[in-house]
């Protein structure tokens, strides 16, 4: 057990490396960190102490909770992703695209760029859906995430008057609640654009706050960074449910 938790410990802090270098604006790479440092670091000790009780205590529990952690971020992933591929109807009332990360150059990061290119995809071949580019400014933008949507859906050949702007949200709720002030009838059909990880968490979001006729439109996500997504859509998941927006 010793062994299986220094690898465990050593791999969860190379991959936090990894995603720390993506520089996306979070700091959830440091749960990386954490785990590594719990799972290696009893690992170790219980390498160095093999003969303590109380060593060998704390390495069975650290296993143990590893062990039922990994089984159940993986249960709640499978869920996640199986969701995230209805194929939505054709001639959607409404898109909303929520908002993810802007670069200091006011362009979307890959994420955000992903999103609009399923966007723009639909609405291309549904010339009568319009679309909410939904997200407010963040403290390392140059700009409001719905403003850059639009700008980059508008050169990718969107006509103008099919786009609207929410520039005030700062959450998933915010994007969805002023996102449905905007559209004003609760009876419009309307896909949620958004990575394929996140359309679980949104679409609920969605029908809890009374939005009838949903669907998700997922966007791709680099495989490399699924892993962090999807725990962090877990973890999301459980404090959506203690808050009772889903």
């Amino acid at each position: 057990m010793g062994v299986f938790l220094l690898v465990v410990g050593i791999v969860c802090i190379i991959y936090g490396v990894t995603i720390m270098l993506t520089w996306s604006g979070t700091a959830f790479f440091l749960v990386w960190y954490v785990l590594g440092v719990i799972c290696g670091g009893t690992g170790a000790l219980a390498l160095a102490l093999p003969d303590s009780t109380v060593v060998r205590g704390v390495r069975t529990a650290v296993c143990c909770l590893t062990v039922c952690g990994i089984a159940v971020v993986s249960i709640m992933s499978i869920a996640i992703m199986h969701t995230a591929y209805r194929t939505p109807p054709r001639d959607l009332d409404y898109l909303i695209v929520l908002g993810a990360q802007v670069r200091p150059s006011g362009e979307p990061s890959v994420v955000l760029r992903y999103r609009l290119a399923a966007a723009r995809n639909y609405l291309d071949e549904n010339p009568r859906t319009r679309v909410v580019a939904s997200g407010g400014q963040g403290p390392n933008e140059p700009c409001s995430e719905g403003e850059a949507m639009a700008r980059w859906l508008e050169r990718a050949g969107i006509d103008a008057d099919r786009i609207v702007v929410e520039s005030e949200s700062k959450t998933t709720v915010e994007n969805l609640q002023n996102s449905r002030e905007l559209i004003g009838d609760d009876d419009a059909r309307v896909g949620i654009v958004t990575n394929n990880f996140h359309i679980f968490r949104a679409t609920r979001m969605a029908e809890r706050l009374g939005m009838g006729d949903v669907w998700g439109i997922p966007a791709h996500s680099t495989p490399w960074y699924l892993p962090n997504n999807l725990l962090r859509e877990c973890l999301a998941l459980v404090k959506a449910a203690i808050c009772g927006t889903i």
